[in-house]
């Protein structure tokens, strides 16, 4: 992907949006007959069963009905999901995840074929949607309940699982195009396609391959005025320009390193359009403001977008082999790739870079009054050592008119480069997985085992727009760097030259390895039918390695060593915009697991389920027991009330328990303590108490710590939940669900906020560090036990089957499952 310098929003009259699908021919695997219905295994239970016999809240959806609903991506589903509140777009770099129950995507567990996936690497916590692979995709199950007693950790919830086609015969090819109906970007266009060969009853074996692409463009603020612009917003009564001073081209400089006396010599002009605009100025929206504080403020329409880009490639391949007809054999595999190209607007000096601002001496010939850049005109007091005013007109500014006395002082600014367009980085991400898995009968036993291996990498490269420091210091030095005003040719040429494209800074791998078996065998003859027992094992190892950052841009001191903490991260360096983070570590903890599972039709109406399990890690020298109970009532023919408990829990990630390297931000903040403000999340608002000066406790750079160096105080979060529900099939093809639940969540975890440090300063003490002086240190924001919440809902959900078309998909040798399969469910509501 390459950095774009969007263009001005042109409006179409029409809608442009196509879908193509183009069907090859395929060699249906069923018959005209009635089919048996085929007992599968369905999510939330380790024992095959009819759909429809389950007691559990499960929502079934077809890839079909997702196609009929129009939608182009599985984040489509995730959204209309009225139990899920879930990432909407692709602008997250982790891209969509499931949120079940608001509980965050951490405790919605998310898996491919009943087993799970590596994680996103960087916080070892979900699994993105993109990284499934839609054209082989059979259908999806959302278990709309606790199921920590059947998968484990993370499954507090719900469990999202993606069933791929058991096999496909025939092949199909499908092309999409969507163009919003305004121009300017956030198009997508995407191909798929799949492709089967064998067929399992007849040759014994069946092989297919499946591959999916998208790409989406980024969509700008600046493509979209009527929501965005301040001007259109403004002519509509709905806003005014802002009036607080961001870097902008038009550089605002002062005569201190902060450049907290601010002066811009085209703000009288109106700075540079479309890059940067005037402020209200003196922070007034008054009609006539004295202008003592103004300056150019950075155009965030042109900059921002409202969308980022991406880039989605899922190729999915399955080979299947049947055994004397009692053993069958499967060897799976996937590769995805997912990129996102998140723009980040124009990028200055923070915290990290060698100084917050650039400087330039009165030698350069872009220097303010000495011919290419006009003078700073002033009014008020003009001595050299004050602040006046800045002229704009008589109205806003009265009084004698002069050029700032500039004394041939060093100026500081903030700036960033306008001409490389928003800055941008490629996310790059990769997951992959390989299944090797058995199922069949031996000795009254039916049995599944499977060896699972996964791994994601997750790879952050700056990828345009970004700059070195010292290279764009030595430009205005050099007076090769224009900071108030576009480049000429020259300085144009350097500013491409000193660009850092296409540089990774950080790398993150995640592993899951794992063996899995499972044994049922029915025990005797109940009311009913058979009271089935299901005994199963896992063994699991989940890693994660951090790369070191790499040293190409870090600063080094007056020794020639880099500047690099003890803890290993990296505080001084030459890149713009972002940090070069990780200190080499490989981490690892083992799982072992147990689960028991009874399912008891004790009657043709009364059904019961139980199961219970063990989980022990051993990084955490803990083990889990998570017991389930549900019960299934079949009132009438057309009316079935269920009602499940369980407890589940979460582990803390492997990230947040054994990585001792902290990770450190910084922001302005006034002391919340020694500087206190009414308004404690705002900078530069308080007061300095006695015997400190505002320099040393106001408006401050203060480091704070969103990661310690060590967590093994964390202990795993524990749940309770529970459903009451009922369904209703008043008619053929018309079913209506209504679920109440609840969960209780205790020992929660999550990162202390900084803001609530800032507001809280007393409940928070312990988390202020500071120095001999009193002076603060660092504060320590990170990962904690933080108590206990609780929640309750109504699910409600309708769904309606209607008749399907006379021709034929390619088949899954599977039989049709359920008439809710079937279905095409519509969204439900929540309360």
């Amino acid at each position: 992907m390459t950095s774009r310098i969007p263009q001005a929003a042109r409006r179409l009259n029409l809608c442009a949006a196509a879908a193509l699908s183009l069907i090859g021919a395929a060699q249906a695997q069923t018959s005209d007959a009635p089919q048996a219905l085929e007992r599968i295994q369905i999510t939330g239970s380790s024992i095959k069963r009819l759909a429809g016999e389950t007691a559990l809240p499960v929502s079934v959806v077809k890839s079909e009905d997702l196609e009929a609903r129009g939608h182009t991506e599985l984040k489509d589903l995730v959204l209309e999901m009225p139990q899920s509140l879930s990432l909407g777009t692709n602008s997250g770099a982790a891209g969509p995840m499931l949120n079940l129950r608001g509980l965050g995507a951490m405790r919605t567990l998310t898996l491919l074929n009943g087993r799970r996936m590596a994680n996103e690497p960087l916080q070892d916590q979900y699994v993105s949607v993109n990284v499934i692979p839609r054209m082989a995709l059979d259908r999806a199950e959302t278990l709309r309940d606790g199921a920590s007693s059947i998968y484990g950790s993370d499954a507090i919830g719900g469990v999202q699982n993606f069933w791929t086609y058991n096999t496909y015969k025939g092949r199909r090819l499908k092309v999409e195009w969507n163009q919003p109906e305004h121009s300017g970007g956030g198009e997508t266009k995407a191909i798929g396609a799949i492709l089967g060969v064998g067929d399992i009853g007849t040759d014994g074996w069946n092989a297919y391959v499946s591959l999916d692409h998208q790409r989406k463009s980024a969509l700008f603020k600046i493509d979209r005025p009527e929501l965005y612009d301040y001007s259109v917003l403004s002519a509509m009564g709905l806003g005014l320009l802002p009036d607080n001073k961001n870097p902008s081209p038009t550089a605002n400089f002062g005569f201190s390193t902060s450049a907290n006396s601010n002066y811009n010599p085209a703000f009288a002009a109106g700075c540079a359009a479309p890059y940067s605009l005037p402020t209200l100025g003196a922070g007034s929206v008054a009609a006539t403001p004295t202008y003592t504080n103004a300056g150019c403020y950075r155009n965030p329409n042109y900059y921002d977008a409202v969308t980022d880009g991406s880039k989605i490639t899922n190729v999915f391949a399955k080979l299947s082999w049947r055994i004397n007809n009692a053993h069958s054999l499967s060897l799976e595999g996937l590769h995805s790739t997912f990129n996102v190209q998140k723009f980040r607007g124009m990028q200055t000096p923070g915290s990290t870079a060698p100084a917050t601002t650039y400087s330039m001496p009165a030698t350069s010939k872009y220097y303010p009054g000495k011919g290419i850049t006009p003078a700073v005109k002033v009014v008020g007091s003009n001595t050299g050592s004050n602040s006046p005013a800045m002229y704009i007109d008589a109205t806003k500014t009265p009084g004698t008119v002069s050029d700032l006395n500039m004394n041939n002082r060093t100026i500081y600014f903030v700036w960033g480069p306008a001409e490389l367009g928003s800055a941008y980085r490629n996310d790059e991400q990769t997951n992959d997985r390989l299944v090797l898995s058995a199922e069949g009968t031996v000795a009254g036993f039916d049995y599944r085992v499977g060896l699972n291996y996964g791994k994601s990498l997750r790879d952050t490269r700056a990828g345009g727009g970004y700059i070195l420091y010292s290279k764009a210091q030595e430009g205005f030095t050099k007076g090769i760097l224009n900071p108030f005003g576009l480049q000429d040719a020259e300085g144009l040429a350097y500013l491409k030259s000193i660009e850092a494209s296409d540089y990774t800074y950080r790398v993150n791998h995640a592993y899951n390895r794992s063996v899995d078996a499972t044994l049922t065998r029915t025990l005797m003859e109940l009311s009913g039918g058979p009271l089935v027992l299901a005994v199963s094992g896992e063994l699991r190892r989940d890693s994660a390695k951090v790369d070191a950052a790499p040293l190409d841009y870090v600063a080094k001191d007056a020794n020639g060593k880099y500047l690099i903490d003890a803890f290993g991260n990296v505080t001084k360096h030459d890149l713009v915009g972002e940090t070069p983070t990780g200190v080499a570590r490989d981490l690892s903890r083992d799982i072992k697991s147990a689960v028991i599972e009874v399912d008891a039709p004790v009657t043709r109406r009364w059904s019961l389920n139980a199961a219970v399990r063990s989980d022990t890690y051993n990084d955490l020298k803990t083990t889990t027991v998570n017991p389930k109970l549900s019960v299934r009532y079949q009132a009438l023919d057309q009316l079935v009330l269920r009602g499940s408990a369980n407890t589940g829990f979460r582990a803390p990630s492997i990230m947040d328990i054994q990585n001792p390297t902290p990770e450190v931000r910084s922001q302005l903040m006034d002391d919340p303590v020694l500087c206190p403000s009414a308004t404690p999340t705002v900078a530069n608002t308080g007061n300095p108490v006695n015997g400190y000066t505002r320099d040393q406790v106001c408006n401050v750079q203060t480091n704070y710590w969103t990661k310690s160096p060590d967590n093994s105080f964390l202990k795993p979060e524990k749940s309770k939940g529970w459903t009451v529900g009922l369904a209703l099939e008043p008619t053929k093809g018309l079913l209506m669900t209504a679920d109440y639940w609840g969960i209780r969540l205790t020992d929660m975890l999550g990162a202390v906020a900084i803001a609530e440090v800032q507001q809280q300063p007393a409940k928070y003490v312990q988390n202020i560090v500071r120095k001999a002086d009193g002076t603060i240190d660092y504060i320590v924001a990170s990962q904690a036990n933080r108590g206990d919440t609780s929640i309750r809902g109504l699910d409600l959900s309708r769904s309606t089957a209607w008749p399907r078309p006379s021709a034929r998909p390619p088949s899954s040798s599977k039989a049709p499952i359920t008439r809710a399969t079937a279905s095409v469910p519509r969204r439900g509501a929540r309360c």
